[in-house]
C-alpha cells in the first residue's frame, strides 16, 4: 500500500523500524521537525520526502495515496477529530500507534488470560470505560472478570462474550454476563469515530475484526510489521481484575465539573444516527447468545454526575429508554438495571463528569452485587 505518513520526529524510528509495514510505500512523511526528521534517518532514502506539518494539507492533495496514517502518541488520537477542519478526507484516515504499550496488545491479552483461567470465572462483564471505572471486582460475591474498555462500543462487547462463551471455554462456567450500555451508545460505532480510529488495532489483533471500518481488515493488518501483530505481552497482575481501580480516591476538579456539557457535546463526533437499527440487532443477538448458553444478562448503565445527566440530550435517552423497553418484551429473562436512576451517588464518588472512582465504584458494585445475590436464591 501507498500510504502519506504523519507523525512526529523522535518517534520515526520506532514508527519505521516496528511498528508500521517494512514493505509499505511512503509518498510523503509529514512531520514536526523536518531537519531534526532528517538526522535521524540520517541517509535513508525516506528523507527525500519529508515535509513539515504545516504543509500537511498540500502533500495530501498533491500526493497519490491510498491511506493517510497519523502514527502519533494515544493521547494526541483526539486532536485527530479536527482532520476534516484540516480539509484532509477524513474516509482515508488510520491512526496508528507509534509506540509499543501495553494498551495495544489489551484485548487480546484479556481474552488469552481469560481463556487460560476460564474455569475461574462465573461472571464477565464487557462496556466502554464507564464499565472498567464502575466495577469493583472485591464486591462481588460471584468471580468477575470484567472487559471493560475504553470507548468499546455494543458490536465489540457482543463479540467478547461471543468469543468467551464459544471459543474460551466461558461456555461451561459463566453463569451471568453484565452488559453496559448507555444512552450514548444507542448511535456510537466505534469503527466509524475519527477519534477512535486507533483503537481498532486491539480488536483487529485479537478478533480479527473492525466492523464497520472504511477499510477492509487484512488490508487494515498489512500496514502493520508482522512480528509486531504477534507480540505475546506478558499477564500483568490486574489482568483479571482483582484490582481493577486506582488505590487512592480521586475526585473530580473544577475544570472537570464545568467540563459536564463539553463531555456531553463530545459524543455528537462519535454519534451515527444509520447505527441505530444496527445497535438494537447487536443488542437482540447479544442477549439471544446468553439466552442459548444459559448465562442471565444483566443490561445495566452506571451513575452519571447531576450536572452529566441534567443536560444529557433528552432525545437520545428517551431512544434508549425506548431500545431498553423493546429488549425486554422480546427477553424477559434479562435484568435490566438504570444506574442513572440511584440517588445516593454525590460527585464525590466520580473522578469526573461520568467516571466513577474507587469508591463510587464500591458503592455501585456492593448495589448490583446485592441484585445478583437475589436472583440466585
Amino acid at each position: 500500500m501507498r500510504i502519506l505518513l504523519v507523525t512526529f520526529s523522535e518517534l520515526l524510528p520506532t514508527t519505521l523500524l516496528s511498528i508500521l509495514n517494512p514493505e509499505l510505500e511512503c509518498c510523503a512523511i509529514v512531520v514536526d521537525e523536518p531537519e531534526r526528521a532528517k538526522q535521524i534517518l540520517e541517509d535513508n532514502p525516506l528523507t527525500n520526502i519529508i515535509y513539515p506539518f504545516y504543509e500537511l494539507k498540500d502533500c495530501a492533495d498533491n500526493f497519490y495515496y491510498d491511506c493517510i496514517v497519523f502514527a502519533t502518541p494515544f493521547w494526541e488520537f483526539p486532536n485527530v477529530a479536527n482532520i476534516e477542519k484540516w480539509g484532509l478526507p477524513k474516509k482515508l484516515l488510520v491512526s496508528v500507534p507509534s509506540i509499543h504499550t501495553p494498551e495495544n496488545f489489551y484485548i487480546e491479552r484479556a481474552l488469552r488470560y481469560y481463556k487460560e483461567h476460564a474455569a475461574e470465572f462465573e461472571m464477565f462483564a464487557t462496556g466502554s470505560s464507564f464499565v472498567h471505572n464502575a466495577l469493583d471486582t472485591k464486591k462481588f460475591t460471584l468471580k468477575l472478570f470484567n472487559f471493560g474498555h475504553s470507548s468499546q462500543d455494543l458490536y465489540y462487547s457482543y463479540k467478547i462474550a461471543k468469543y468467551l462463551l464459544h471459543e474460551a471455554g466461558g461456555g461451561s462456567y459463566i453463569k451471568y454476563a453484565l452488559i453496559g450500555f448507555f444512552p450514548h451508545h444507542i448511535y456510537y460505532d466505534e469503527s466509524k469515530a475519527v477519534s477512535q480510529n486507533c483503537r481498532q488495532l486491539q480488536y483487529a489483533i485479537a478478533l480479527n475484526d473492525i466492523h464497520n471500518f472504511w477499510l477492509p481488515i487484512e488490508k487494515y493488518k498489512s500496514l502493520f510489521h508482522p512480528e509486531f501483530l504477534n507480540i505475546k505481552m506478558p499477564f500483568e497482575s490486574e489482568m483479571n481484575r482483582i484490582t481493577p481501580l486506582p488505590e487512592t480516591v480521586e475526585h473530580i476538579t473544577l475544570p472537570g465539573r464545568l467540563a459536564a456539557r463539553e463531555q456531553i457535546d463530545s459524543w455528537k463526533e462519535r454519534s451515527y444516527p444509520e447505527t441505530f437499527k444496527e445497535i438494537v440487532k447487536i443488542l437482540d443477538d447479544y442477549l439471544t447468545l446468553c439466552e442459548e448458553n444459559n448465562v442471565r444478562p444483566i443490561v445495566f448503565c452506571t451513575p452519571m454526575t447531576y450536572g452529566y445527566m441534567k443536560h444529557f440530550d433528552k432525545k437520545i435517552l428517551d431512544a434508549y429508554h425506548y431500545v431498553l423497553r423493546m429488549a425486554q418484551e422480546k427477553h424477559p429473562h434479562a435484568v435490566f438495571f438504570d444506574g442513572w436512576r440511584l440517588q445516593d451517588f454525590s460527585d464525590d464518588d466520580f473522578v469526573d463528569v461520568n467516571h466513577m472512582n474507587i469508591q463510587g465504584a464500591a458503592k455501585f458494585s456492593a448495589i448490583l452485587n446485592s441484585i445478583i445475590e437475589g436472583l440466585e436464591q
